[in-house]
């Protein structure tokens, strides 16, 4: 039985109008607690349905962790050897100033039967994978983070890598501030063409990801926003209200289609133009860190034209180091033009 005190609370939770209660579970989001409120009350079971906003916190498929490890190292291997037994077409520019797939992943909550479909007027979605690893620590990358934006395919993609990464002390944040420029060599590009790589498989494997949830919950109307991050803080996947139109459409052609493969790892990655910067060291006082290796990669398909010094930002992560170092290395003089085939 409820003690007097309990009682009282719950009155007082009662006399909050629907409007109130519903930002108060907008707020609170994380799709454990949304369920549990379901058993609260009816009031509580008729209103969180109505919630715009929902996130969930992926948990790890056991079982089959150590395939999709091997799945995603098996394509790095292939697709470097490919790409280094071929040439690659890549020229120096100086310019004036202006891992994991689907399978490691419980995602029962987002199936055709699973809680997911109940809240039918959600508007903002935030998956948040668990973390497999560090994304390219076996290739030489202390740092690497990237946000990338798909539609039906990759729309564009920022990376950060670093070979070290560390907090500066005081006396090397009052040293003045410099960006030394330099030239990689043949060995280092190819380090960061594979950084690239790696990023650039697990974005198209979040889009995969992304394209089987849409094609199993076909009663969510209102999505406009949907983020899919790991709890590594390593990558972004982001896709708006167009983007999600446009998927929607290519999915059901795909149905329609008696050629369309059931499942796959991951979405196909198009031809791309690539851009990259990159300096020795590179100085981040904003979050008092040292970057060296630093490297900075702009991404595009090649059917979207060449990437161009336009001085604004980018695609930006949350972040602060990701950040402040895209805001610094695109002011670089020096970049590297590259055309990646499709994988």
């Amino acid at each position: 039985m409820c003690s007097k005190e309990e009682e009282e609370e719950s009155a007082y939770f009662d006399c909050l109008p629907d409007a109130l209660l519903l930002l108060i579970f907008n707020k609170l989001h994380d799709l454990k607690s949304l369920t549990a409120c379901l058993s609260v009350s009816k009031r509580f079971n008729a209103l969180v349905p109505f919630n715009d906003t929902v996130f969930i916190s992926v948990p790890v498929l056991r079982q089959s962790s150590s395939v999709s490890s091997s799945f995603v190292n098996g394509v790095l291997r292939l697709f470097s050897l490919n790409l280094f037994l071929k040439p690659l077409r890549c020229f120096h520019r100086t310019t004036a100033p202006p891992k994991s797939t689907a399978r490691s992943f419980d995602l029962s909550c987002c199936r055709k039967d699973g809680v997911l479909k109940i809240f039918k007027e959600m508007k903002s979605l935030h998956l948040e994978l668990p973390g497999d690893g560090e994304l390219g620590s076996s290739y030489g990358a202390s740092f690497l983070q990237w946000k990338a934006g798909f539609g039906s395919n990759l729309k564009t993609c920022i990376i950060v890598g670093a070979k070290s990464f560390r907090k500066c002390s005081r006396e090397e944040e009052e040293r003045e501030e410099f960006m030394e420029e330099s030239v990689l060599n043949d060995d280092e590009l190819k380090l960061r063409v594979i950084w690239t790589i790696s990023c650039l498989i697990s974005a198209s494997t979040r889009h995969c990801l992304l394209k089987q949830i849409l094609s199993e919950n076909p009663n969510i109307p209102l999505l406009e926003r949907v983020v899919i991050s790991d709890s590594n803080k390593q990558g972004m996947f982001c896709v708006g209200k167009e983007e999600l139109v446009e998927m929607r459409n290519s999915i059901n052609l795909r149905q329609e289609s008696p050629l369309s493969s059931p499942s796959v790892e991951r979405s196909p990655v198009p031809e791309l133009n690539v851009k990259l910067w990159y300096l020795p060291v590179l100085e981040l006082p904003d979050s008092g860190s040292v970057m060296k290796g630093a490297t900075l990669v702009l991404i595009k398909p090649v059917a979207d034209g060449m990437i161009e010094d336009d001085g604004g930002d980018p695609l930006v992560g949350d972040e602060k180091p990701f950040r402040e170092a895209v805001r610094k290395m695109i002011k670089v003089k020096k970049s590297y033009l590259m055309t990646m085939s499709s994988f």
